[in-house]
């Protein structure tokens, strides 16, 4: 795996290259899919629109419409899936190398693993920094959903200002488990519910500004609030959508 090395390469070498109208062979960004209005924006230049097979510079935010859909291959750091309505600004120079600016939208991220020392990948939205070490995850930023969902790997979840205040569902999730198997009646379920919520409440809040999130789990943020929680089901058809417009493509993710 040559993530590292490949960072320093675009930083040092693939902004310039792109400005002058070439690309560097297995380090271009380039649009593998895309369907209906996709878009890139430059500092001081108008929108343009780009198609499938377009190679894009290394500093760009990239904009899909209400028809629009695009699967992105970022280097060798691995593919972003673009959903509808969506912008994410993808900068590969500089200081900024690895990192993605989630604006707004939903996108599907399928990133390569790091090795050893070599820097990990950061994705920053208007709630978290995540750190990522080679991962499949889905993060949505909407008006009424403000979610992480990790399909498999780990990252770590940061808050760019003062602490979350952290609910972790894991004894609910149990319980919910343990209310299939039992036989008790309904009123003794109930009563043992209680007690579980208690505790959950007791037990499991915290005050962090980092936290770890693996597979099937999800992340949903309510201003400084954050419920960890299984994944549900919406997030999880979200990615499988997804995960089939880009099916081609993601069976090449090391991950």
């Amino acid at each position: 795996m040559r993530i590292h090395s490949s960072i320093l390469v675009l930083a040092a070498g693939l902004f310039g290259s792109l400005a002058a109208g070439g690309c560097l062979a297995g380090e271009a960004i380039e649009v593998v899919r895309a369907e209906g209005d996709v878009a890139i924006t430059q500092q001081d230049q108008p929108s343009r629109k780009v198609f499938t097979k377009s190679v894009l510079p290394a500093r760009h935010y990239l904009v899909t419409g209400p028809n629009g859909r695009a699967v992105v291959k970022v280097g060798d750091v691995g593919y972003i899936v673009v959903e509808k309505n969506s912008k994410i600004e993808v900068d590969k120079s500089g200081d900024y190398a690895g990192i993605f600016r989630h604006v707004t939208g939903m996108i599907y991220y399928a990133l390569n693993a790091i090795q050893g020392s070599q820097r990990p990948v950061g994705v920053k939205t208007a709630t978290a920094t995540i750190g990522v070490r080679g991962t499949r995850f889905l993060v949505a930023d909407l008006p009424e959903r403000k979610e992480i969902g990790m399909r498999k790997g780990l990252v770590s979840v940061t808050s760019p200002g003062e602490a979350y205040e952290i609910h972790r569902q894991t004894q609910e999730d149990e319980f919910e488990a343990f209310k299939k198997e039992a036989s008790d009646a309904i009123a003794e379920e109930k009563r043992n519910f209680s007690e579980y919520k208690a505790k959950t409440q007791r037990e499991f809040i915290e005050f962090k500004r980092e936290f770890a999130l693996g597979a099937d789990r999800m992340a949903t943020f309510d201003g400084n609030v954050v419920t960890e929680r299984a994944l549900s089901d919406e997030s999880g058809k979200d990615m499988e959508s997804l995960e089939n417009y880009a099916a081609e493509w993601l069976k090449e993710v090391h991950d």
